[in-house]
């Protein structure tokens, strides 16, 4: 029934090409006339222009009728048509819709493919989380009191691998948890000293802030807290014991600098690759290799440049470069 009442619609849209035809029909009939014709002129104009227009709009009819046909099967496989359609105008929707198709494909391709990531990294992030777990029960275990030196830090791990996976989850939508107000880089950078005192006492190493004036930015507290966090845990993880951490400003330049292992020249390049880890990383068996990929990916967003020099053996210089904007020196 379907198709049968489309091949009639289709018959009633050539209905406008018999008007034109009529039309010019009338028109030839009245230029002639004026020059007296006889009857059997106009019997042999009808009778060898018609059968050229039927089997015109018969042919026209049955291509549109094919075009139906193929198009209807094709969405009952649930894909587009691999042969393109006839007229000029179905052919540009045709090829918009091969387009949008291949679109679409390939940001379903792109979407598994970091679903795919997504999992990895929680069963990452879950693996890390799992390790100072372990470490208290075994400690519990084996005596009836554990050491609350111990407890701290095991809890410090946990908490930085819960922040970074947290943070990971949030940064997909970043613009609407942002909150700007002005405050001080030292006092910042103080309260993230003390929290991680207990890592500074296990490597024995000295942390010092030189910072000769008073700096404020203009940024989201949060976030830049959270890059700070990481640069800094990073370089306690690193440091060589009985060294030291040294933080300060520079013009519009934010240095966090340690003095220990340094980043092979190989691996520099690759450091804020999602999940890449590196020589030191795998030393360390308790890397994800996902704080410094997000330390970039936050620090971008903020407006903030971020970068890193190293030398092997000779430490770490971490560089957060502010825009003249976002800062407010007061001697």
């Amino acid at each position: 029934m379907k198709n049968r009442h489309f091949l009639l619609r289709v018959i009633l849209e050539q209905f406008s090409l018999i008007i034109a035809y009529a039309l010019l029909l009338l028109l030839g009939w009245s230029l002639v006339k004026l020059h007296e014709p006889t009857k059997w002129l106009i019997f042999d104009l009808l009778r060898f222009s018609w059968p050229p227009l039927v089997f015109w709009l018969g042919w026209r009819v049955y291509r549109a009728y094919r075009s139906q046909r193929y198009l209807q099967e094709a969405q009952q496989n649930k894909q587009l048509p691999v042969k393109r359609p006839p007229t000029v105008l179905a052919a540009s929707y045709f090829q918009a819709l091969r387009q949008n198709e291949q679109q679409q494909r390939q940001l379903h391709q792109q979407q598994q493919l970091q679903a795919a990531q997504r999992m990895d990294y929680l069963q990452l992030w879950s693996h890390e989380i799992k390790l100072p777990l372990t470490a208290l029960k075994l400690a519990a275990e084996n005596t009836t009191q554990v050491n609350s030196e111990e407890v701290v830090t095991q809890l410090g791990l946990i908490q930085n691998q819960l922040d970074l996976l947290l943070n990971y989850e949030r940064l997909a939508d970043f613009h609407h948890d942002l909150t700007f107000e002005e405050f001080s880089l030292r006092t910042l950078l103080e309260d993230l000293l003390k929290e991680n005192a207990i890592f500074f006492i296990d490597k024995q190493l000295k942390p010092q802030i030189n910072m000769n004036k008073e700096i404020k930015v203009v940024l989201d507290r949060k976030w830049l807290r959270f890059c700070l966090q990481q640069v800094i845990f990073n370089a306690i993880k690193y440091s060589s014991p009985n060294g030291k951490l040294l933080i300060s400003w520079q013009t519009d330049t934010l240095l966090i600098q340690d003095f220990g292992c340094g980043i092979n020249s190989a691996d520099l390049p690759r450091v804020f690759e999602p999940g890449f880890t590196g020589e030191n990383g795998r030393k360390q068996q308790a890397a994800t290799g996902m704080g410094l990929y997000l330390v970039k990916q936050v620090t971008e967003k903020l407006g903030v440049k971020f970068k890193l020099e190293s030398v092997a053996g000779q430490g770490t210089s971490a560089y957060f470069i502010f825009p003249a904007t976002l800062i407010n020196n007061n001697l």
